[in-house]
């Protein structure tokens, strides 16, 4: 499989591609790339995405722009699917005003078939839609309904309000897996391990961040997977920081493992996050949080 970056290069000969921009490659996303390789097997057609690097928004209205699935992870996905070639368009200002006609002519220039949801826009403010795609009469065109799940629409929208509100336990069956985010351990106060808990302080970058508050998580760490326990937030009793952080505290693990990387997965979330009148309340509290943490994550295996 070859990641290619589309800046005016032709797609290869033959090829059906799924396209859209695949934030938590949900399971709408993945109905779409299935129907994808489904169709260019049967037709022997080399089988492709293409997707963007960054978000249009973040570009156009110069956002801080928080991902489900950032590029490198949106790729890593990407790559367990039966796909030839993974396309990235690079967005940026110039492209965004590109028309719909000079969209198709710069990106699917030479393309078998083209596969997108029932929803999907592109060009200049959007302008562009499944109606374009199917007028023009170079390439064919499939459209993937409308999925739901418990009747909403499945869509990142909904996946984010969920992971934002802390209902991470609730984004498994449409995300196909518990959200997690990655990133380096970076240092921290040291508190933790002060009280008996020591966290791995893990920046999150661009990725979307769970509400705060403490929850049953899994980390891992160099193909591993272990329990654990994440606290998202200030640490008001402690640190009091300006910033959220994202410390995790690993069961039965005592490697120091700062500059490296570690994944978190958020099962559930437990409770807020809370400001303690003494350090013994707060070790009581984290001590119960272990063992409810536990008591989840061995209803789950």
């Amino acid at each position: 499989m070859k990641v290619i970056k589309l800046n005016g290069i032709k797609l290869e000969h033959n090829t059906i591609a799924a396209i859209g921009f695949f934030d938590g490659v949900h399971l709408a996303h993945t109905e779409l790339i299935n129907k994808t390789i489904s169709y260019g097997n049967k037709h022997n057609l080399k089988k492709a995405v293409i997707t963007f690097d960054v978000h249009p928004k973040s570009i156009l209205f110069d956002l801080d722009y928080h991902y489900l699935t950032p590029l490198d992870k949106k790729l890593e996905i990407f790559k367990t699917f039966d796909l030839d070639f993974i396309y990235v368009i690079e967005f940026s200002k110039e492209k965004a005003v590109l028309t719909p006609e000079d969209f198709v002519n710069y990106y699917l220039n030479n393309i078998h078939t083209i596969v997108c949801g029932f929803d999907f826009k592109f060009g200049v403010r959007g302008s562009g839609n499944v109606k374009t795609l199917q007028n023009d009469t170079r390439f064919n065109t499939i459209i993937v309904d409308e999925v739901t799940y418990e009747g909403y629409k499945v869509g990142s929208t909904h996946i984010r309000d969920l992971i934002n509100s802390g209902q991470v336990d609730k984004v498994h069956e449409v995300l196909g897996d518990f959200y997690s985010v990655k990133g380096e351990v970076i240092h921290g106060a040291k508190k933790g391990r002060m009280i008996g808990y020591p966290t791995a302080n893990c920046d999150t970058n661009n990725y979307l961040v769970p509400k705060t508050g403490v929850y049953v998580t899994k980390t891992k760490y160099d193909g591993v997977w272990y329990d654990s326990m994440s606290n998202v937030g200030h640490n008001p009793t402690l640190n009091c920081l300006a910033t959220v952080s994202v410390e995790s505290n690993i069961f039965h693990f005592d490697k120091e493992i700062y500059g490296e990387d570690i994944e978190i997965k958020f099962i559930k979330r437990l409770r807020d996050e809370l400001k303690f009148d003494s350090v013994e309340a707060l070790i009581k509290k984290i001590d119960q949080d272990k063992i409810d943490s536990l008591e989840v994550l061995k209803n789950l295996k």
